[in-house]
């Protein structure tokens, strides 16, 4: 600051000093020096006015609310801008917006993605396979160390999957759904001949493959339709549970009665990888409520052969619940069957005992399809002839018990016996199984699951010898261990979930002219989840499984690498 501009700030302060204090000390004030007084009164009478004027419209709607400053203002300004007429041109009438079912999709559209890209990464030990094939050029000079064929050495392969879901809920009408589900797979390398990767895919000229998986529409009949109240139509590609799975495009209609409901379907058998001359399929399923508490049903499916099942179920008291069927392939009996479950309300303790009775082998091999003529050129012959299930009998026990809140126990023991010793074979057999498992919860958020499995077929180990040079009945596994570990823990309030784990298999293995024993597999497998938001996930998966040697001893280990996202709407 200056001198000159010093000597005039004191000089002001100065004369506000002495006009403070003035009055009081019987200083004479001159009339300059009483203009600040005078403005200073002026803006105290016009803030006064202002808080009157603005009190008095207060009072009348609340008289506990106190002035606002805006209202203030507002009351004093009030008519001094005369208001004004706005132009039409520059407000033009704005038309009431209703929305049409059309234009309201997105409200009612849902979709739902996977996609998937996966790396396999195959070493080998430079060892020939059991078919005596090496990693050599071919040439036209005998080999003595095996038979070159350098393609089914392929170290590493690429491909992608997708699986695609989409459809709407009640758009246009609420009578009506629809849903449409596709998958496409394909190969993003060339997979050579004889490749350890090889697999269905490859079978097509592009190597890649889009399925529609289901696609139909649903027509719901609303509760005063009377005598379609309740029912339901479905068109399209779809899956029909009941006596067996059908797999059609064709239609089903189903009507849901508090003391009874059926479906009724029928249409043309879709397949994937096959051209089966019969083509025909249709059944219903029929669901009487005897009461509160039980409840019989009645399923069947036609083709080729009919199929026909039987159920009963029934509710007793302190949460047991008893169910039974019966099944006939034609005119033939092949199943019985009788479950009781307990499951207390606690929800602690799980029980289910189990009996099984295979009657007959008078049904299907595995599979319903598997009497339908295939005209595919690819499928030319059966590739398995995995015969008929023998009669037998099986006995399940379940156990599962929460022991607190860390800890979850449980195990199964499984026990089948064939009706006749000399129906064994490489497929059917007598045998015991037994699971035990646990899941502990050792700190928040993560959690550790251990199981262990033994499965042991005496019938294979029998001393009858077989009696001619095909016999298969001694073919097969004699014991099977495997014992598996897993450990999660979830991050970021549960968005970050991730996991690890291992296992170790081993089998003992034996036809009529050879026994293996100790056939060791072990692998690492680990996997990452994130959550990115409410409609995304990406996936992580690394998995690493050194195979059995004893049957590709030219592999070294098998390691894929899994990254996906996962996508909802």
């Amino acid at each position: 600051m200056s001198i000159h501009g010093a000597s005039r700030w004191h000089n002001a302060k100065s004369k506000l000093t002495a006009s403070e204090i003035g009055p009081r000390a019987g200083v004479n004030v001159s009339n300059r020096s009483r203009l600040p007084l005078l403005a200073l009164a002026i803006v105290f009478a016009l803030f006064g006015l202002i808080t009157v004027a603005s009190a008095r419209p207060a009072a009348s709607t609340s008289a506990n609310s106190s002035p606002d400053i805006g209202d203030a203002w507002d009351s004093l300004l009030n008519g001094a801008v005369p208001p004004s007429t706005p132009d039409s041109a520059l407000a033009p009438a704005q038309a009431a917006y209703e929305a049409s079912p059309a234009g309201d999709f997105l409200h009612h559209f849902f979709m739902n993605n996977r996609t998937e890209y996966m790396n396999t990464q195959t070493p080998f030990t430079r060892r020939p396979t059991v078919t005596s094939v090496i990693n050599a050029p071919a040439s036209a000079v005998f080999n003595p160390s095996g038979i070159p064929y350098p393609l089914a050495f392929q170290s590493s392969t690429n491909e992608m999957y997708s699986f695609f879901n989409w459809g709407t809920r009640g758009w246009l009408s609420d009578r009506v759904n629809s849903n449409f589900t596709f998958a496409y797979s394909q190969d993003l390398t060339h997979v050579t001949n004889a490749s350890p990767q090889l697999s269905i895919i490859d079978t097509f000229g592009s190597h890649r493959r889009l399925e529609l998986v289901s696609g139909y529409i649903e027509i719901d009949g609303r509760p005063s339709d009377g005598l379609f109240a309740g029912s339901n139509l479905r068109l399209g590609r779809q899956d029909v549970y009941g006596a067996e799975l059908a797999e059609m495009d064709g239609a089903s209609f189903t009507v849901n009665r508090p003391r009874y409901s059926w479906t009724i379907y029928a249409g043309r058998r879709h397949t994937y990888f096959s051209d089966p001359v019969q083509r025909a399929i249709g059944g219903g399923n029929f669901l009487v409520r005897l009461g509160k508490d039980s409840s019989f049903e009645y399923d069947t499916l036609y083709y080729i052969l009919g199929t026909n099942l039987f159920r009963y179920r029934q509710v007793l008291g302190n949460g047991w619940l008893f169910s039974s069927s019966f099944r006939m392939v034609g005119s033939a009996p092949t199943d019985f069957t009788a479950d009781a479950i307990w499951s207390p309300e606690d929800g602690k303790t799980s029980l289910r005992l189990s009996f099984a009775q295979k009657i007959t082998d008078k049904d299907y091999f595995y599979d319903y399809t598997y009497n339908a003529r295939d005209l595919d050129p690819y499928n030319p012959l059966l590739r398995l002839n995995l015969e008929a299930l023998h009669p037998h009998s099986q006995f399940v026990i379940d156990f599962s018990r929460l022991i607190n809140d860390r800890l979850r126990l449980g195990g199964s023991v499984a026990v089948r016996r064939l009706n006749h010793i000399q129906d064994t074979g490489p497929f059917d057999t007598s045998f015991q199984d037994y699971r035990a498992y646990g899941q502990v919860f050792p700190w928040k958020r993560v959690d550790l699951l251990f199981a262990y499995h033994e499965r042991d077929s005496d019938d294979r180990t029998s001393s009858v010898p077989p009696l001619e040079f095909d016999d298969l009945s001694h073919t097969g596994e004699t014991k099977v261990q495997d014992v598996s570990l897993e450990i999660g823990r979830s991050f970021i309030d549960g968005r970050l979930v991730l996991r690890a784990g291992g296992f170790y298999r081993n089998l003992d293995l034996r036809d009529q002219f050879t026994l293996i024993t100790d056939a060791g597999n072990k692998g690492v497998l680990a996997d990452a989840s994130f959550k990115l938001d409410g409609r995304s996930r990406l996936i992580f998966e690394y998995g690493l499984d050194s195979d059995y040697h004893v049957f590709e001893p030219d592999i070294q280990n098998s390691q894929t690498f899994r990254v996906g996202v996962a996508w909802s709407y």
